[in-house]
């Protein structure tokens, strides 16, 4: 059935909804999808809400203001943090003096600047140091329960201030003799270029804390815990077996989305990328773009006929990108099985999911996705497709890789094995 969630739930635009503005992220799920299943199906308040895959953390945010106990997992530090902040409850007249004291430091304070991959390519000397000094204000000036929305603010105003093209996730560089390739807004992306030679990074990163102090849930508001839970790995979860009743994720695509190089530049300059090393952190990642030469195409497939066969006519167009593929379902099947784990009998599983193509060949996610879930002791109860207007989705992608224009969004029901 093909439906329009923007049409089924209008977003109000609220107060309490402007916390997913936090801090920009590539791929964001479409708020409308976990407001609709969280109004159409049955929940109890204090109950779990998983999302293995939460991204920036949209469906664990309209969970906690639905009254559920968000738990969320995802491989990216990045994520994890705006999750984090997005969720974690603070008082905001202290959070409001923290920032006071940040500013009257950032002054004088002596720069402390991060391995940051290629920093002198993104970022003038002047607003590193700027940066640098920031940082060091914050750190000595914020307590742990308030740094969540400080680190966030702070990573936003890095991105801001340095020389990637606004419009586009992956950071590529302005490139004023490029500007009548930028279209339309060609001419403010190179006056943004002008304008940071003279921007005021400290006021600027003041106006986005503001904002944020501001997004975040007030301390005091009936939310099911105090602070989420929030794991590194899909596929092993700190989570007790059969305790969840309700799960709505958007898996990653396979190798379409380049998520942790588009979170380069906060990455560094947050310091989690040792080495100037985005590597380590890719690993670890699910439908990356990458692969280790000891991950090779397992002979034994993936256990899906449908996906084997597929996988014979890629590896003849492109070794490399059926690599990516059987691994991407192979890994797809540990999250699911984790998944699986975790939910109660009788469970609702929520999964959107869009199709790609690999090599030049249309890869059918949805349906493997279904049919290993359905092999996992799901049943699908409900499939329905939605359009894809936007969705923060890169620009330019793999050359034959394709538009993602139509998700498949299923409700899956847990039942007992053999059921």
């Amino acid at each position: 059935m093909e439906v329009n969630f923007r049409q089924l739930m209008s977003s109000d635009g609220s107060t309490n909804k402007s916390a997913h503005a936090i801090h920009p992220y590539p791929a964001k799920l479409l708020v409308n999808i976990p407001q609709f299943f969280l109004a159409a199906l049955p929940t109890v308040s204090g109950s779990a809400l998983l999302d293995p895959f939460c991204g920036s953390g949209t469906v664990l945010y309209e969970g906690m203001l639905a009254g559920l106990r968000p738990i969320g997992s995802d491989s990216n530090p990045l994520a994890r943090l705006i999750t984090t902040a997005k969720l974690t409850p603070l008082d905001r007249a202290i959070a409001r003096r923290h920032l006071d004291e940040v500013m009257a430091a950032y002054p004088s304070a002596s720069p402390n600047i991060p391995d940051v991959v290629n920093r002198d390519y993104w970022f003038s000397e002047r607003i590193s140091d700027c940066l640098g000094r920031l940082k060091t204000a914050i750190q000595r000036n914020v307590p742990a329960p308030y740094r969540p929305v400080f680190d966030v603010s702070f990573s936003a105003t890095a991105r801001r201030v340095s020389y990637a093209d606004p419009r586009l996730s992956v950071p590529v560089k302005i490139n004023p003799d490029r500007s009548a390739r930028y279209g339309a807004k060609g001419d403010e992306v190179i006056r943004r270029l002008v304008r940071l030679g003279e921007v005021d990074v400290g006021a600027l990163f003041w106006s986005i804390a503001s904002q944020n102090i501001q997004r975040c849930p007030e301390l005091g508001q009936l939310f099911a815990v105090d602070r989420p839970e929030i794991f590194s790995d899909a596929r092993s979860l700190g989570v007790a077996e059969a305790s969840v009743d309700l799960a709505i994720t958007s898996p990653p695509y396979v190798g379409a989305q380049k998520y942790v190089r588009a979170s380069s530049l906060s990455l560094g300059w947050l310091g989690l990328t040792p080495d100037c090393k985005l590597r380590p952190i890719e690993r670890q990642s699910i439908g990356r773009e990458h692969l280790a030469a000891d991950e090779a195409l397992t002979s034994s497939g993936t256990g899906i006929p449908e996906a084997d066969a597929l996988l014979e006519e890629i590896v003849e167009r492109n070794p490399l990108r059926a690599r990516i593929a059987q691994r991407y379902l192979l890994e797809m099947r540990d999250a699911l099985s984790e998944l699986s784990r975790t939910m109660r009998h009788d469970g609702n599983l929520v999964l959107v999911v869009g199709p790609n193509l690999v090599a030049g060949l249309e890869f059918p996610t949805p349906f493997f996705l279904q049919r290993i879930a359905e092999g996992l002791g799901f049943s699908t109860k409900l499939h329905l497709l939605d359009s894809i207007a936007s969705r923060g989705l890169m620009t330019k992608r793999n050359r034959t890789a394709g538009l993602i224009q139509q998700e498949s969004v299923f409700l899956l029901k847990r039942v007992r094995t053999g059921a």
